[in-house]
C-alpha cells in the first residue's frame, strides 16, 4: 500500500520536480553514445528554427510595399524586382528548411531508434534476470507492456515529441525575441498571457501525469489477459471459455478506457482553455495594436510584420499543451521502465570458470516456504544424501515438496533453514550460472521455443555442431521421425512445440538435455503423459541419458522409479520413507508398498 502511495507521489510531480530531472538523466545516458547523431540534429533544431524567424520576416519584407512600408512608392517594374526578389528569397529558404528537415528527422531516428534498441535489451536483459520469486509475483503480460507499450511511449518523444518541443522553443524564443524590437509596447501587452499559461502547464500537468500512469496500468492489465488466454488457448477452447476470456478482456479494457478518458479530461479542459485565452487574447492585441497605429504610435508596415511574428507565436504556444502532455505520459511510461532496470535483484551471470561438478549432492535440514505464503512450510527437515552417479528418485502425493526440492537445487529460491551442498561445497557458494550449467532438466510438460528443430535441440549447447546436433538426436531416439519431416532438423515446431507430438516434444527435450552433458539430470515426470510406444522410446533415451550422471526422477508411475539406488517417499513436505524398491517393498505396510500394489498389481 505504501508503495502504491509512493508511486502516486512520484506520479503527481511537476513535470520539472527532480524525478523529471531523473527521467531527462535516464534519456541522456541511453543517448550519450549517439552524440555524433544527436547532438547535428539539434543543431539542424536549432537552424531550422532560425530559418523559419527569417521566412516570417521576408514575408513581411514582402507584403511591406502594399501596407505603407518604406518600399510603398515603388511601382511597375521596381515594385516586381522588389516582389520577384523576395519570393525567389522565400523558396529559397523554403527548400533550406526542407533539406534540414529531412537530415533532422533522419538524425533523430538514427539516435532514437539506436538508443531504443539499446535499452529494450536491457530491459528485457534485466526481466529474464529477475529471480523466480520476483518472476512468480509479476505477471507476464506486465512485464511484456514494459517493453511495448511503455518504450513505445518513449519512442514517439524520442522521435517527434522532443524534436518539436525544441523547434516551437527556438521559433517561440526568437519570435518574441523580433516583437519586442519592433515595439516593446505591444509586445508586453501581447505577453501578459503567459505567465497564466505556464502556471497552468504546472497546475493540468500534475493530474495528467498521474491519470495517464493509472491509464498505462490498466493497458498493461489487458495485455496479461491477452498473453495469457492466447498461451492457454488449448484449454480456453476445450472449455467453450471463449465468451468469458472476451468479457474479461473488455472489462479490463473498460477499467483502461475509463482511466485514458480521465485523463483527457484535464488535458481536454487545459487545451481548451488555451484556445480560449488565444483567441481573446489576439483580439485584444489587434485591438491594441490598431489603437498604435491610429495614433501614429507604429506604422503599418510594421503592424504587419508584427502579426506575422505574433501569428508564430502563438501557433508555437498552441502546441506546447499536446506535447508537454506528451511528455507528461511518457515520464509516467519511464518511470515504469526505470524501476524494473533499477532492481538490485536481478541474477548475475557470473562467468567465472567453474570446474564441472562429480554431482554429489547433500541437503541438510533444509525447511522452506515460498515468498508469496510464508506461513505455509512447504519442506520441513529436508535430509538426503546422493553420490556421483546415483538415481535418486522423489515419490509421493501431490503438493508433497517435489518439484520444490528441484526448484532449490536451481536456486530459484533459497532455503530459509538449513544447507545444500554439491561435492561437499556449499551450494551458494558456486557461481549461480556455472551452477545451472551442471543441471539438465526433462520436464513433463517440454515447451519448445518457436523455431527449428535444430534450434531447439541447440538450445542446450549454444553454438553446437551439426554433428553434434544430430548425434544428440540419435541418442534420444528422435533421428528417425526427425528424418521423415519433409525439412528434417529444420522443420519449424511452430509457436510453443504444438506442431509435434508429445512423445516427439519429450525426445527434443532430452535430445537437448544429451547435448548439455549435464553432471545432474533433473526428469520431472518425463513419460507420465505418453502412450506406450512413445513412453518406450523416451525411457530407452533417459536410460541412456541417466548413464554415469546423477539423476534425480520425479514420478507418480513407480515403474520408472524400481531401478533408482534410492526412493524417497514424501509426504506434507517430509520424507517419511527412504530406500531401494526391494527395501521399501519388503516394509510390509508402507505407504510405498500401497502405492506399488495398486499401481503394478
Amino acid at each position: 500500500m505504501a508503495k502504491a502511495k509512493g508511486n502516486e507521489e512520484r506520479a503527481g510531480k511537476k513535470l520539472w520536480d527532480p524525478t523529471a530531472k531523473k527521467d531527462a538523466a535516464f534519456f541522456l545516458d541511453y543517448l550519450r553514445p549517439h552524440f555524433g547523431v544527436f547532438i547535428p540534429a539539434l543543431l539542424a533544431i536549432a537552424v531550422s528554427g532560425g530559418l523559419m524567424l527569417k521566412f516570417v520576416y521576408t514575408l513581411g519584407d514582402l507584403l511591406s510595399p502594399a501596407v505603407g512600408g518604406k518600399d510603398s512608392g515603388k511601382t511597375g517594374e521596381a515594385l516586381m524586382e522588389h516582389v520577384s526578389g523576395h519570393v525567389f528569397m522565400l523558396i529559397g529558404l523554403a527548400a533550406a528548411m526542407a533539406f534540414i528537415a529531412f537530415w533532422r528527422i533522419l538524425l533523430f531516428a538514427k539516435a532514437s531508434e539506436r538508443a531504443l534498441a539499446t535499452l529494450r535489451m536491457e530491459t528485457y536483459g534485466r526481466i529474464v534476470r529477475l529471480p523466480m520469486a520476483t518472476l512468480n509475483v509479476r505477471r507476464t503480460g506486465e512485464l511484456a507492456s514494459r517493453l511495448s507499450n511503455d518504450v513505445e511511449s518513449m519512442r514517439d518523444t524520442l522521435v517527434m515529441t522532443i524534436p518539436m518541443l525544441l523547434r516551437h522553443t527556438i521559433v517561440l524564443v526568437g519570435s518574441v525575441v523580433m516583437v519586442f524590437t519592433m515595439s516593446a509596447k505591444l509586445a508586453l501587452f501581447m505577453m501578459a498571457t503567459i505567465p497564466v499559461v505556464i502556471t497552468l502547464i504546472a497546475i493540468f500537468g500534475t493530474r495528467i501525469r498521474k491519470r495517464t500512469r493509472k491509464a498505462q496500468d490498466n493497458l498493461a492489465a489487458s495485455q496479461v489477459i491477452v498473453d495469457e488466454s492466447l498461451q492457454s488457448i488449448v484449454s480456453v477452447k476445450a472449455f467453450a471459455n471463449e465468451r468469458f476470456e472476451i468479457a474479461r478482456y473488455n472489462r479490463t479494457l473498460g477499467e483502461f478506457v475509463e482511466a485514458a478518458v480521465s485523463a483527457a479530461l484535464p488535458r481536454a479542459s487545459f487545451i481548451a482553455f488555451i484556445i480560449f485565452s488565444f483567441s481573446t487574447a489576439i483580439s485584444l492585441v489587434i485591438w491594441f495594436a490598431l489603437y498604435m497605429v491610429a495614433h501614429g504610435q507604429m506604422e503599418m508596415a510594421t503592424l504587419v510584420k508584427f502579426g506575422f511574428f505574433s501569428g508564430t507565436v502563438g501557433a508555437s504556444f498552441m502546441q506546447f499543451p499536446e506535447l508537454i502532455a506528451q511528455l507528461q505520459r511518457t515520464l509516467g511510461a519511464t518511470d515504469r521502465v526505470r524501476e524494473i532496470l533499477q532492481n538490485e535483484e536481478i541474477e548475475t551471470e557470473d562467468e567465472t570458470p567453474c570446474p564441472r561438478l562429480k554431482g554429489d549432492i547433500e541437503m541438510k535440514g533444509v525447511e522452506f516456504a515460498y515468498p508469496t505464503r510464508p506461513d505455509t512450510i512447504v519442506l520441513q527437515d529436508f535430509s538426503f544424501a546422493a553420490k556421483a552417479g546415483q538415481r535418486i528418485a522423489l515419490v509421493g502425493p501431490s503438493g508433497s515438496g517435489k518439484s520444490t526440492t528441484v526448484s532449490l537445487l536451481f536456486r530459484f529460491y533459497d532455503p530459509q533453514k538449513g544447507a545444500i551442498l554439491l561435492d561437499g561445497k556449499p551450494i551458494t557458494e558456486i557461481p549461480l550460472h556455472a551452477l545451472r550449467r551442471n543441471f539438465a532438466l526433462v520436464p513433463q510438460e517440454v515447451l519448445l521455443f518457436g523455431g527449428s528443430i535444430k534450434e531447439n535441440i541447440a538450445y542446450g549447447k549454444p553454438g553446437a555442431t551439426e554433428a553434434e546436433i544430430v548425434q544428440a538426436a540419435k541418442k534420444a531416439n528422435a533421428e528417425e521421425f526427425i528424418t521423415r519431416l519433409p525439412e528434417g532438423y529444420n522443420t519449424i515446431v511452430g509457436e510453443r512445440g504444438t506442431q509435434l507430438s508429445g512423445g516427439q516434444r519429450q525426445r527434443i527435450a532430452i535430445a537437448r538435455a544429451i547435448l548439455a552433458d549435464p553432471a545432474i539430470l533433473i526428469l520431472d515426470e518425463a513419460t507420465s503423459s505418453l502412450d506406450a510406444e512413445s513412453e518406450r522410446l523416451v525411457q530407452d533415451a533417459l536410460d541412456k541419458l541417466m548413464e554415469n550422471r546423477t539423476s534425480i526422477i520425479i514420478a507418480h508411475r513407480l515403474s520408472t522409479v524400481r531401478s533408482a539406488d534410492q526412493i524417497l517417499v514424501m509426504s506434507g513436505g517430509a520424507i517419511i520413507e527412504r530406500g531401494t524398491h526391494t527395501e521399501l517393498m519388503a516394509a510390509g505396510h508402507s505407504l510405498y508398498a500401497t502405492l506399488a500394489k495398486l499401481q503394478l498389481g
